[in-house]
């Protein structure tokens, strides 16, 4: 079963603002910098894959650092972190999450990239 774990979107929303693992590794247990690492060697193919799902006028690198994090964490989760059969749940807990933390109304072109994500990975 998969749990959202706001603790990682967190440090990816760290990781984006500061744009920088460095400035972060002394600030979070080993787990999570092993996970930010692990991460990191994706995070070019999350972002492209999640850039070509945005609307024509956004780029990823246009969007704010939270929107960022959520989107390559829920991708990261779906895509690489061996929670298979679980996307829509993953899909689900990232809606609830993005209604709790974004304002309103970004929670739905949330929901849009990733089932475009989720389709895309089942071609």
């Amino acid at each position: 079963m998969f749990r959202l774990d706001k603790r990682k979107i967190f440090l990816l929303y760290r990781y984006y603002l500061l744009d920088n693992v460095t400035k972060i590794e002394n600030e979070y247990d080993e787990e999570r910098i092993i996970w930010l690492n692990k991460f990191n060697t994706k995070k070019k193919y999350l972002e492209e894959r999640i850039g070509v799902n945005l609307k024509r006028t956004f780029t990823f690198s246009c969007l704010p650092p939270l929107e960022k994090a959520i989107l390559t964490y829920s991708g990261y989760e779906m895509l690489f972190n061996q929670n298979f059969g679980y996307e829509r749940m993953i899909i689900d807990q990232t809606i609830n999450f993005s209604k709790a933390y974004l304002e309103e109304e970004k929670y739905k072109y949330i929901n849009k990239v990733l089932d475009l994500l989720l389709n895309k990975k089942k071609l």
